[in-house]
């Protein structure tokens, strides 16, 4: 995702505010607006439409994380398989685990089919997502010399681990996230 400037950055993080706190209430013009403290002609100029808008609230906020789930998958000093326990460490972590970030992520995920904008946006973000696991998967495929298929490896992770954050954010301390992240790594490790 390219950089945003300051003033969209705003209107993109008080979308995000808004959304965590409003749910769908929160993804009026009006409310935006109010929220990062500027007039409601800006979102117009700043991103045509209010879907456009609501479209890189989603890109920022997936990125966010994916990101610093790479991050840390990066900085990890191993092979494919402790890159791999650094990304499922990362994304078992901090923020993304709020079930006000859910809220968020309903309003989103309810708006995909009425807007070719957020669809888009979630087609990008789950795609370089699942992308970025599909590569460590093809590494650990080399080094442990399994006949394993790295795309529908990679898929299997991403559902399991979609699955999990929904148990969390749901219903919280129905599961930890050290339950989670265990989990992925016995599954992981049972492919």
């Amino acid at each position: 995702m390219k950089p945003l400037s300051k003033a969209k950055l705003k209107l993109v993080e008080a979308t995000i505010e808004s959304l965590m706190e409003e749910g769908v209430d929160g993804c009026s013009v009006r409310k935006i607006a109010e929220k990062a403290q500027v007039s409601t002609g800006l979102i117009n100029y700043h991103f045509g439409s209010i879907d456009n808008l609501i479209a890189a609230a989603y890109s920022y906020l997936a990125f966010t994380f994916l990101d610093s789930a790479i991050e840390a998958s990066m900085k990890s000093e191993g092979d494919a398989r402790q890159q791999l326990s650094a990304f499922i460490k990362e994304i078992f972590s901090g923020q993304v685990l709020q079930r006000r970030v859910l809220r968020a992520w309903v309003v989103f995920w309810g708006l995909i089919d009425s807007s070719p904008a957020i669809q888009s946006a979630q087609s990008d973000s789950n795609s370089s997502f699942t992308s970025y696991l599909e590569q460590l998967f093809m590494q650990l495929q080399e080094l442990k010399g399994k006949q394993i298929s790295p795309k529908m490896a990679a898929l299997g992770l991403t559902a399991l681990i979609d699955g999990l954050w929904l148990e969390m954010c749901l219903e919280e301390g129905a599961i930890k996230p050290l339950q989670c992240r265990k989990l992925c790594e016995h599954w992981v490790d049972s492919i």
